[in-house]
């Protein structure tokens, strides 16, 4: 609902007081899930242990030292290999290890070193953990050490995975029952759950109770990112979005102070869920989005919001629901890009993101940088209490540095763009973990800061993602990438802790694999082009592009689709249009490489589709003309001069040329041009672009092909209209072409039309069908075909043809501030568009090449 909900917000505002209450009070339980999601790097920690011992001690040893007790040696304890021996009441001398312990056969004298014979038993009497720091943690509670420990290693991971679960399950709940319930039961699942993990009695139950606290934290926040995005306008959807990441990070801090304070694993639970009770009490007051509410056709709740929305933000004339489904019905681009997916008989799956080449790589690269993006947020924050240091301070700082992240990735967008935001992280976030791996060990504060260097880069590259994968893919499949790239994020995070748990074998190996990921990532980058421009020539260019530049990500954008464009109305007829400021040659060169692909076309089984036939007839003159074979003669199909009998038809021309040529109905083409697209990947949007230099932020490359709209879009004074204005009718006896020389008067047999002409108005801008003309168009027809005077079902067209003294096919450098913007234009061929689009569109594509290699830096094999 793209353009209904534009012009909602352009009604209401796009973050009115409204919005702003609704947005922060959802954002806010977003802390909820960032305090949910880490909890466990506290609660779960393993302090120092020993095996128990049976009895009570007398004295302990550790190395040279030596106490009455042993909790006065863990000051002393540095390494998992280490022992105390310790000598009981009784007089036996035992040695304690992590997970057993060792009776000495000879108690006489109480040293460290020991060389007789020992008895080794198992840990039956419990473990003695170190409690300076944490009087009671789930490890402790429950002794998962030793033969255990794979336990604890174990809750982590499984919470991640009921994220996984709780994303997929709530957002098709969402979808179904609305996202206002779905926030109500989250937002209260999460609290009631967060109490209950603080009463498990054992590690199973634990576990469960966690596992459906993952899926309701998940739920709340995939729910909340689409519950705000509906009630934010697209001029400040970016910022928004992108800051419901920042309220999860200070639940991270959150997280790093409840810890500092409480350092007894159940009652820091209890404080962590009470955190957010402030949301739980008010979040039924929360209303349903007014375009879940239209998809349900609950049209008078949905105007009952919309009427609030508007007194909020103090709107005297809200928008009606009428003109939001009125807009969605006069859609053409819904239709198109299949947005009405109800409507839609084919179902679409997993498979249509691997369709082609371009949409495979697209959909690799994507889920990568989903799964690295998860991988390397979560190795960041579990792994940021083990460098050393206060953990503490470092889970604190790690969710800080979130903060402005985010706010940098969102200038950047704007400024640069999401692909241009998006690789500087990624590579970034790679020379970190690669620089990590040199930093020696003992250096911690360096440790720490690459650490949180690595988080902020890899912070805004995950942020990112969210918004970019949605502008990368076809609206019919859309949905779907989004959702299997949020699956790829899951995986991640289950991953991640497992990542975590291998520095025990090489502290450098999660950042190895992160390393490796990236670059992957970055090999498989793909530029991003925008067509400005849906007309033959638009859509042409774009898919030579495709075909030229296959790792392109190709979009078009046009404020007109067909059966609304001025090629709609042409006449199809691949009759060239001389331009007298173009070299001949390199006109040929257009009009042969348009022939050979049309002809290619016409002999396929896709020729009634696309429109195209072979087409017999006559060009004819009052006199002769000065050049009797004109350049395009050797190009079409058994040129020759007419003869005597042929123009006996014509009494009143003296000369003509027969020949056989192409023909083109233009609004099946049109469409058979968005399919060819559409198979590609390329992406369709319905927009009206106001200056070329807006596209700055979201593609690398931008291609003019807007027709007469460049006088006003580029200021190109050497642009002006002719009006055309032609007759489709009905006449299916008509089977052959006439074409009087001075290009005015024409008759072209089309598959289910006759094209009758014309006009050339220069200067006038009118599109409204002249009565006059009508009559005048018909009675030339006529006159050269008689028959004519039978036709039947008699509509009027009218267009304006862009027409220069020569096509504008060339390269210009927009630049502002220093950024630049390469734009190729591709316009203004007049009269003769279609007989050369193939052609100017090759040579276009070409031009985009040769930006893309000095984007890329290929400066030695093209130049801007």
């Amino acid at each position: 609902m793209a353009l209904s909900s534009e012009r909602l917000f352009d009604s209401l505002g796009h973050f009115g007081r409204f919005q702003a209450c609704v947005y922060f009070a959802s954002v806010f339980q977003a802390m909820s899930c960032g305090i949910h999601y880490l909890a466990s790097v506290f609660m779960a920690v393993t302090p120092n242990f020993v095996c128990g011992f049976p009895g009570n001690v007398s004295s302990v040893l550790f190395h040279n030292s030596s106490a009455s007790s042993i909790e006065d040696i863990w000051t002393l304890w540095t390494s998992t290999e280490n022992y105390v021996v310790v000598q009981l009441g009784n007089g036996e001398i035992w040695e304690l290890d992590q997970c057993s312990r060792s009776k000495r056969e000879v108690s006489l004298d109480l040293a460290y070193e020991y060389k007789g014979n020992k008895s080794v038993f198992p840990c039956s009497d419990g473990f003695l953990y170190d409690d300076t720091k944490w009087k009671s943690t789930v490890v402790t509670q429950w002794d998962l050490v030793c033969d255990r420990e794979w336990l604890a290693k174990l809750i982590q991971p499984m919470f991640m995975l009921g994220v996984l679960i709780g994303a997929v399950i709530f957002g098709d709940i969402a979808d179904r029952l609305g996202r206002q319930r779905v926030i109500w039961f989250t937002s209260a699942g999460q609290f009631v759950f967060g109490i209950a993990v603080a009463f498990t009695f054992d590690y199973y139950s634990f576990v469960i109770v966690r596992f459906l606290l993952a899926m309701v934290s998940s739920g709340y926040l995939v729910v909340a990112f689409v519950y705000v995005t509906e009630f934010v306008g697209i001029k400040a959807r970016t910022w928004a979005s992108m800051h419901v990441h920042a309220f999860f990070a200070m639940g991270i801090m959150i997280v790093a102070l409840v810890g500092f304070l409480v350092r007894t694993w159940w009652v820091y639970q209890i404080f962590l869920s009470i955190a957010t009770i402030p949301f739980v009490l008010c979040c039924w007051m929360l209303p349903e989005t007014p375009f879940w509410l239209l998809s349900e056709e609950r049209y008078e709740d949905a105007q009952k919001v919309i009427d609030t929305m508007a007194r909020w933000n103090k709107v005297s004339t809200p928008c009606k629901v009428s003109e939001l489904c009125s807009v969605q019905q006069d859609d053409p681009a819904s239709s198109r890009m299949g947005d009405d997916d109800t409507s839609s008989a084919k179902k679409h799956n997993i498979l249509d993101l691997f369709c082609n080449w371009q949409i495979a790589r697209r959909t690799i690269t994507v889920w990568l940088i989903w799964f690295t993006g998860s991988l390397g947020y979560y190795v960041f924050s579990l792994s940021s209490v083990s460098l050393g240091g206060n953990e503490y301070l470092n889970l604190f700082l790690i969710g800080a540095v979130e903060l402005p992240c985010y706010i940098i990735a969102c200038v950047a967008m704007d400024k640069l763009g999401r692909r241009n935001t998006l690789i500087p992280f990624l590579i970034l976030s790679a020379l970190i973990c690669v620089l990590i791996m040199f930093i020696p060990q003992d250096f911690n504060i360096l440790i720490i800061l690459a650490n949180m260097a690595g988080k902020f880069s890899i912070g805004v590259a995950f942020g990112l993602i969210y918004l970019y994968t949605a502008e990368l893919y076809p609206t019919i499949v859309r949905s779907l990438a989004v959702g299997s790239g949020s699956m790829m994020c899951r995986v991640g995070s289950v991953v991640a802790p497992f990542c975590v748990y291998l520095r025990s074998v090489w502290i450098f190996m999660p950042l190895v694999g992160t390393c490796l990921l990236w670059l992957c990532i970055l090999e498989m980058a793909s530029p991003k082009v925008a067509v400005v421009g849906a007309g033959v020539i638009g859509l042409s260019t774009a898919l030579c592009i495709t075909e030229t530049c296959p790792s392109c990500s190709v979009t078009v954008l046009s404020d007109q689709f067909s059966p609304n464009t001025t090629s709609d109305v042409a006449a199809g007829m691949l009759i060239p249009h001389t331009y007298p400021d173009t070299p001949i040659h390199r006109q040929k060169q257009w009009f042969k490489e348009t022939f050979t692909y049309l002809f290619a076309i016409s002999n396929s089984a896709e020729a009634s589709e696309a429109g195209i036939h072979l087409v017999s007839g006559w060009q004819i003159f009052k006199s002769t003309p000065k050049e009797e074979l004109p350049f395009w003669s050797d190009i079409v199909l058994g040129f020759r001069p007419m003869s005597e009998t042929e123009l006996q038809k014509f009494p009143q021309h003296r000369f003509g040329q027969a020949f056989t040529t192409l023909k083109c109905d233009c609004p099946p083409y049109l469409l058979w041009l968005e399919k060819r697209l559409k198979a590609t990947g390329t992406q369709m949007y319905t927009r009206k672009v106001a200056d070329l230099w807006e596209l700055h932020s979201e593609y690398d490359i931008v291609v003019n092909c807007t027709g007469i709209g460049a006088q006003q879009l580029v200021g190109d004074k050497q642009l002006f209209p002719v009006r055309g204005q032609v007759l489709k009718v009905y006449a299916p006896w008509v089977k052959q072409f006439i074409r009087d020389g001075d290009g005015l008067t024409y008759i072209y047999p089309g598959i289910h039309k006759v094209t009758l002409g014309g006009t050339r108005e220069k200067g006038i801008w009118s599109l409204s069908p002249d009565a006059y003309t009508t009559r005048d168009i018909f009675d030339r027809c006529c006159s050269l075909e008689p028959s004519l005077q039978a036709a039947q079902d008699i509509k009027v067209k009218v267009g304006l043809r862009p027409s220069r003294q020569c096509v504008r096919l060339q390269t210009e450098v927009l630049s502002q501030g220093g950024v630049k913007l390469p734009v190729v234009h591709n316009y203004g061929h007049g009269a003769g568009g279609f007989s050369v689009h193939r052609g100017t569109a090759k040579e276009a594509a070409h031009l985009v090449e040769v930006c893309i290699s000095a984007l890329q830096g290929s400066s030695s094999r093209a130049k801007l």
